[in-house]
């Protein structure tokens, strides 16, 4: 299947050779790179640029078949008739520098490396009598005659080298050739194997795409199933790699199936003069690190077509080769050489080991490689092992979402050999699954409380900490708290105490019990560190744990734990980078980085609802994408995504007043303000019943932010109840709202940018702004305003109602400012008054006094006067 490949992420490239082709002092560019990374491509839109701009065009190819043959790559430019070389090289000058439209040529040679002398020289000539403006070529790696390389020395030469696409480049390709989102696990997968490579990238898009495994799924491209590399593509680098000594090719296998490799291994597996010839032929990189030296195949790629190649028992043979060496290596027993000895050993010729098959089953988890854990364990299952494996099998499955698997494997764990704690943990890991993976809250609990004959102190404590879990899951923080203080936290199994961290964490946070919130999650961290069993629970303690911090007003050491977060998701595979990117994101909205929240947030829930995470982790992430796209004026997605999220069935953790403030910032971006305002406020009353102290005052600061102005009181006594220092900043900014207090909510705004809240600080100017134009005192009104609007750039496009409203003076109220809005919804004045709970007959007067004010003559004209107003500041 043929696709059109737009040129993308190579701008700056592109930028230089267009400069250097316009510049009248450039002789010419030298392009460099590795085969495959697009030097052919960027020549060509090169030429295609210096033809746009009405230069004469060449386009000349050099290659290896004609390179002895004397002006072989200019053939078409000879004259007929012509004997001597003297003539031909004349003649070939003089038909290149012809031109027909008096404009200037520039001349592409591509892969200039393998011209032959003669064509060296006419490229040299046309250099030296500036009748030409050349473009050259180069593949690293390749040597290069010295009088080429006399060519770009001996004149201004611009040089230009092409490296591979970054990922993020392979990304932009990959959804401006599919047009459409791809899944970012598919295309990191796709930038690892092509390592940034264009041209194996395009081969294999194609070939997949043709194939079906790189298709569609609710508008998203998702890449499933092991590629089929296309025989055209293996055919290229089997050319690359060449014929190869078979030393040499058992270097090239063997680093192949256990990539990386120790070098002093792999010299006492294989022959050091075929490492050396190898590491000549480019085939393989030395990378020095941690005192070692590691060993790679030169690509990816590379190792694909090897591995392709070799039969299954050479395969086999090779990897139980190296599993045996690493079991006599001095860290043998270090987990990352322990799962890798059991991977290997797991598909090689060696007899089963299921002691080590479980150890590494246990270290795969704890390294976040869940697919391979489950692998491990089943391997371990069928040679015959106890129940252990099933325990880490179910673990595993569940975190990957594919719960039914896991409750069917503990379904089938024989019970009468089982301990007393076995049976608990069995207990705990099903209701846990039922819980978290099926949605079953009611069936979970059922689960522990109907686990019988178990009566010691660790194995109560299994069933005790699920009922902690049970009630914060069904959003009951008191109970869950409760049930908690029966608990001897330290004295959890590590899979237990993490989970138990996480939970307390966000409840103590929500409540407004910061420094308990604190270390209630370096307990958790702790937990899910010192055993192989809850690695994927450290996201979730670092998303309670900056959100205590965010609530508390905290919000620079919250952006500090997601970006130390993200450094760690970034080093595991499967879902672990989009996890961190989510954390990171969500801190990102926190500190007012609209730009980045988005970017962020759409990556990481695009892939984790991919992924089957659509209940759990998608929906988490996206309610906090909605708010990054309404503060950011992307009204309509972030409607659309709302919409979407009403449409899931999330039986735990409603996240009530996080998607209550997110539907508040989606209608408020709307134009219903007050719609908002009761929003938050209903919000808030519920976080208050529940003891979520700190939540209410989020929900409060939101209403303030929206213009209400009566909460005043409430905040006042909250600052006994919640620490940090937001709850007293948002006291000081509804008291001075109710007041219209100009200059004290002036000073408040530069309390929420010094907290890191800018979002916040913007609203408080707008309002300081408002305040100061309702005294008539122009100029501080003005310097309020440009601040707002200075912060709101600086966030990357804030557009919030105060803002809106203090950047363009229309002499409407706030409710004629709010109904215009509505009709600019293409709402009627009947649902409007709906929407409002207002008679259509306010609605209607409402309507026409702003007409009046604004000397509009119809509603539609009244709306687009106040859309414009609003595009000003954005």
């Amino acid at each position: 299947m043929r696709l059109s490949w737009p040129l993308i992420g190579r701008t700056g490239q592109m930028r230089t050779i267009e400069s250097a082709i316009a510049a009248p002092d450039v002789a010419g560019v030298v392009v460099s790179g590795a085969a495959g990374v697009g030097k052919t491509r960027i020549a060509r839109e090169a030429l295609s640029f210096a033809k746009s701009r009405g230069f004469e065009v060449r386009w000349v190819v050099g290659a290896s078949s004609a390179r002895s043959i004397p002006l072989g790559a200019f053939t078409t430019w000879t004259q007929p008739g012509a004997t001597e070389t003297v003539q031909l090289v004349r003649g070939v000058i003089d038909s290149l520098a012809t031109r027909r439209s008096g404009a200037r040529v520039v001349l592409a040679v591509d892969d200039a490396h393998l011209l032959d002398d003669l064509s060296i020289f006419v490229v040299h000539q046309l250099v030296q009598r500036n009748v030409a403006t050349v473009v050259l070529t180069v593949r690293d790696g390749e040597p290069v005659p010295s009088a080429l390389q006399e060519v770009w020395t001996s004149s201004p030469f611009d040089r230009l080298d092409v490296q591979p696409l970054s990922l993020d480049e392979t990304t932009a390709v990959l959804a401006a050739t599919l047009t459409g989102a791809v899944e970012p696990s598919s295309s990191q997968r796709l930038w690892k194997l092509t390592g940034g490579n264009a041209l194996y990238l395009r081969n294999i898009v194609e070939q997949e795409v043709a194939d079906g495994r790189l298709a569609p799924q609710r508008d998203t491209w998702r890449w499933s199933g092991d590629p089929d590399l296309p025989a055209d593509l293996i055919g290229l680098v089997e050319s690359r790699i060449g014929t190869l000594p078979a030393p040499v090719g058992d270097v090239i296998d063997v680093v192949a199936v256990a990539e990386p490799m120790d070098l002093d291994t792999l010299m006492r597996i294989t022959d050091p003069a075929a490492i050396e010839d190898a590491e000549n032929r480019n085939l393989i990189t030395l990378e020095p690190g941690g005192g070692r030296v590691q060993v790679r195949v030169a690509h990816p790629i590379y190792s694909e077509v090897r591995r392709r190649r070799a039969s299954l028992t050479r395969l086999r043979r090779l990897r139980g080769l190296v599993a045996a060496e690493l079991a006599k290596a001095v860290d043998a027993d270090d987990i990352r050489a322990v799962v890798k000895r059991a991977a290997l050993g797991m598909e090689s010729d060696l007899p089963p080991d299921t002691d080590l098959l479980i150890r590494a089953a246990h270290g795969a988890v704890w390294m976040a490689d869940l697919q391979l854990a489950d692998r491990l364990a089943e391997a371990a299952v069928a040679a015959g092992a106890g129940p252990e494996p099933n325990f880490v099998r179910a673990h595993a499955l569940s975190w990957l979402s594919r719960g039914e698997e896991a409750d069917a494997v503990l379904d089938g764990v024989e019970t009468g050999a089982l301990t007393d704690v076995d049976r608990a943990r069995l207990a705990f890991l099903r209701a846990s699954n039922v819980l978290w993976a099926l949605g079953n809250p009611g069936r979970a609990i059922e689960i522990v409380d109907q686990a019988s004959g178990i009566t010691t102190p660790q194995a109560l404590g299994y069933l005790d900490a699920f009922r902690t879990v049970h009630w914060f899951a069904t959003d009951d923080p008191q109970a869950a708290t409760r049930a908690a203080k029966e608990l001897v936290v330290d004295d959890l199994p590590p899979v237990v105490g993490a989970e138990i961290g996480w939970a307390l964490t966000v409840i103590s946070g929500e409540a407004g019990k910061t420094a308990e919130a604190e270390a209630r999650a370096e307990a958790g961290y702790l937990a899910a560190t010192r055993r192989f069993d809850a690695p994927q629970m450290r996201f979730n303690i670092a998303d309670a744990h900056l959100t205590a911090l965010l609530l508390a007003g905290r919000v620079r050491e919250a952006v500090a734990v997601a970006a130390q977060v993200r450094s760690q998701g970034d080093d595991l595979p499967g879902d672990a980078h989009l996890l961190g990117a989510a954390v990171a994101g969500r801190a990102a909205l926190g500190a007012g980085q609209l730009d980045s929240a988005c970017q962020l947030l759409k990556q990481a829930t695009l892939g984790l609802s991919a992924a089957g995470h659509v209940m759990g982790w998608g929906f988490r992430y996206d309610v906090v994408l909605v708010t990054a796209l309404a503060m950011h004026g992307d009204t309509d997605e972030a409607a659309a995504r709302m919409a979407e999220l009403d449409n899931v069935r999330r039986p735990f953790r409603s996240l009530d007043y996080e998607r209550s403030l997110a539907r508040a910032w989606v209608v408020a971006s709307q134009g219903a303000v007050s719609e908002a305002i009761g929003g938050c406020l209903s919000a808030a009353e519920r976080a208050s019943e529940k003891g979520q102290f700190a939540a209410e005052v989020l929900c409060l600061q939101t209403a303030a932010q929206f213009g209400d102005r009566t909460r005043a009181a409430r905040l006042a006594e909250l600052e006994s109840d919640v620490e940090g220092p937001r709850v007293g900043l948002v006291a000081r900014f509804a008291a001075a709202l109710q007041d219209g207090d100009a200059g004290e909510l002036s000073l408040v705004s530069e309390g929420f940018e010094e907290l890191g809240d800018v979002v916040a600080a913007v609203d408080a100017a707008a309002h300081a702004a408002l305040a100061y134009r309702r005294h008539d005192q122009r100029g501080s009104a003005l310097g309020c305003s440009t601040r707002a609007a200075a912060l709101a750039e600086g966030c990357g496009g804030l557009v919030t109602p105060a803002l809106r409203q203090a950047a363009e003076p229309l002499p409407l109220t706030e409710r004629e400012r709010e109904i215009a809005m509505l009709i600019g919804q293409g709402l009627s004045n009947r649902a409007i008054a709906e929407r409002l709970t207002l008679s259509v007959r306010t609605v209607e007067s409402h309507v026409l006094r702003a007409m009046a004010k604004t000397g509009c003559s119809s509603r539609e004209e009244l709306a687009a006067l106040v859309r414009r107003s609003g595009r000003k500041l954005q």
